[in-house]
């Protein structure tokens, strides 16, 4: 851990250390909006949902925005569930260089090189790349952005719930450890799970996975969810410790998360 660096002022912390407050931009505003600007650099920051609500995608649009915000820095993404989808990624930096294509330092910069890929299915390697590969990656390359999707499936099969708490309060100390070190954000996504109103028997409603001793440790939520008949996404801000419950709509088109009203129809 950091040595204690004496009693500060509200004031002096906020600019000796601004950087430790600052939020990595979605670049889509309607999630913006319902984060209250991003993904800040401390604590652990989840978005659940359902199986083709949007979350890779999100992930992706995130690999490409931290790059521009933190100059010279790069993304670790670690897979859990699939193959890296490098051929969307390669889809959305073309996209996103077009639409940039006044910004000289854009339009030049190779995205994808500085997106470094783990494939994981097991908590054991999980572990390794985490607190062995990581710090090591960490002391020669400035990171900006930590993404895992997602953080559900190592665990799925470990049934023993006791020692499970106890694996996510080890990786989530730790892990916060090398961001006090570091300055970087992480990013998790995360499966949910169908369950029944005890009172009712027929009020079904999806919740994250893992959990309430996962759902202790982290720091934002955020639930995404399909509509039906529909190409529109509803991502609700579930908690965080500065921002308000609220609720919003985006949609996926080439270029990735977008607001509803900025969807590139396919015929452009």
């Amino acid at each position: 851990m950091p040595e204690f660096e004496g009693f500060s002022s509200g004031n002096e912390i906020v600019n000796k250390h601004a950087s430790r407050w600052r939020k990595l931009s979605f670049g889509v505003p309607v999630l913006d909006r319902l984060s209250s600007g991003g993904i800040p650099m401390r604590g652990i920051f989840e978005l659940a949902g359902d199986p083709g609500s949007g979350k890779t995608q999100i992930a992706l649009k995130l690999a490409l925005e931290a790059q521009r915000q933190i100059k010279g820095s790069s993304v670790v993404y670690i897979c859990t569930e699939h193959m890296f989808p490098s051929g969307r990624l390669l889809q959305m930096e073309a996209e996103y260089k077009r639409q940039n294509s006044h910004d000289e330092a854009i339009r030049c910069h190779q995205f994808v090189d500085n997106v470094l890929v783990e494939h994981i299915r097991c908590v054991p390697k999980l572990m390794a790349c985490l607190f062995d590969r990581l710090p090591a990656l960490l002391e020669k390359t400035l990171v900006s952005l930590l993404i895992i999707d997602s953080i559900t499936n190592p665990f799925l099969e470990d049934e023993d719930y006791v020692s499970r708490a106890q694996t996510f309060r080890t990786m989530v100390h730790r892990l916060q450890v090398l961001q006090e070190r570091h300055n970087f954000a992480i990013f998790v996504t995360n499966q949910v799970r169908a369950v029944i109103d005890s009172a009712t028997l027929d009020d079904e409603r999806t919740i994250p996975a893992l959990g309430l001793a996962w759902s202790t440790l982290i720091h934002t939520r955020m639930q995404l969810s399909r509509l039906a008949n529909t190409k529109q996404k509803l991502c609700s801000f579930t908690f965080g410790s500065t921002t308000t419950p609220g609720q919003g709509f985006f949609q996926i088109d080439e270029t990735g998360p977008v607001d509803v009203s900025d969807a590139v129809s396919p015929t452009k």
